[in-house]
């Protein structure tokens, strides 16, 4: 009798093919080595919404794919980890990262000790891990006290000091190898050198402004002294709101997106109109590529090299196109538009998923 091991690969190429979740994928590579071996098609990231509810991206049926209980949500989305706020009974939050592929869940005591009791605003904004950094785990928050933290699990973690700049002003973050990159509203880039001491806690031992950008009248001095309200300790989400002067029920909000690609670190600089906030269409993107030794940021107008680009505020990444996902296009999460930066084209918004949500890809696409 013929083992599973022995199935034709043209028949495992269609089971595969026809699996819809990225957990099926998963599941299916990990049976055996010649299962492992048949490549999986390109398909598109599931959109994972923080009450646990997953979708397509072009899809309006979400389905309880992770459910969690009413005291839990997802709020980072890094490779093939998510990041879980669990709130108990008398509103302290622990923190989990969990891998829904391999069933792997790592507990985070080191962050519950720094931003366990926190208010009702705060709110974390992007996860980042480095498994090549000694696990190395980067968590951006919207907190001006603790606006970046660096954690080695099991061994600690490292805070910057309360409202201090640069800190105070990134509003994402990438690696590109084994640096830490920022960027402000300015479109400055800055470089985190970070090490770890003899104890494997990590610490921030160099901070280099690499290219400053050429934006000057966003960035006020928040941080003066002063009476101060709770808003004052809140960092906005990457996002910048002014008023159509010429149409004054119409506002102009910016984006901006930080993600490296093809050993590459990209600046996505978005704009959108709106009638309501963080609802509308985009009508302007635009890609620069990091020139670190010219100190600039470099126009992108000639495609992505055969890769595609997914932006959210809790998870971007550039991964290789083919079959469901188009080359040289910009996947926005929020309300399912897609740019081609060839044609400089957008599709018409299609979803209202919202700024919270956050992109799970399959881990044959990472």
């Amino acid at each position: 009798m013929a083992s599973w091991s022995d199935l034709p690969g043209e028949l495992l190429r269609i089971i595969i093919a026809a699996l819809p979740d990225p957990i099926h994928h998963a599941r299916f590579q990990a049976v055996c080595r010649s299962w492992r071996s048949v490549l999986s098609p390109r398909k598109l990231p599931r959109v994972l919404l923080p009450t646990g509810s997953m979708l397509l991206p072009f899809d309006s049926a979400p389905h309880r794919m992770f459910p969690l209980p009413e005291n839990q949500r997802f709020v980072g989305s890094t490779d093939c980890f998510l990041t879980i706020d669990v709130i108990d009974a008398h509103n302290k939050h622990t923190y989990v990262l969990t891998n829904p592929f391999s069933r792997t869940m790592l507990e985070l005591p080191e962050l519950d000790a720094v931003i366990g009791n926190v208010p009702e605003t705060f709110g974390i904004h992007k996860v980042l891990t480095h498994s090549g950094l000694h696990g190395l785990v980067v968590i951006r928050t919207n907190n001006r006290n603790h606006p970046i933290i660096l954690l080695n699990r099991g061994k600690g973690v490292w805070l910057p000091k309360p409202r201090h700049q640069p800190f105070t002003r990134i509003i994402d973050v990438a690696f590109l190898k084994d640096t830490l990159y920022a960027i402000t509203q300015a479109e400055n880039l800055i470089s985190l050198g970070v090490a770890f001491d003899t104890k494997g806690i990590p610490t921030v031992t160099s901070i280099k402004r690499v290219i400053t950008g050429p934006i000057v009248t966003l960035e006020k001095d928040k941080d003066a002294p002063g009476k101060r309200s709770p808003r004052d300790y809140i960092i906005n989400d990457a996002v910048h709101l002014a008023r159509d002067h010429e149409r004054p029920h119409v506002d102009i909000l910016t984006a901006w997106y930080l993600v490296q690609s093809q050993g590459k670190l990209l600046m996505v600089r978005r704009e959108m109109e709106c009638t309501s906030y963080l609802e509308g269409f985009t009508r302007k993107v635009e890609v620069f590529e990091a020139d670190v030794g010219a100190r600039t940021w470099v126009p992108m107008s000639t495609g992505l090299h055969g890769h595609a680009l997914f932006l959210s505020k809790h998870s971007s990444k550039s991964i290789v196109a083919g079959d469901e996902i188009e080359e040289d296009t910009i996947y926005f999460i929020d309300n399912g538009e897609v740019f081609n930066l060839r044609s400089k084209t957008t599709s018409p918004p299609n979803k209202d998923f919202g700024f919270d949500a956050m992109w799970l890809f399959y881990p044959s696409s990472l």
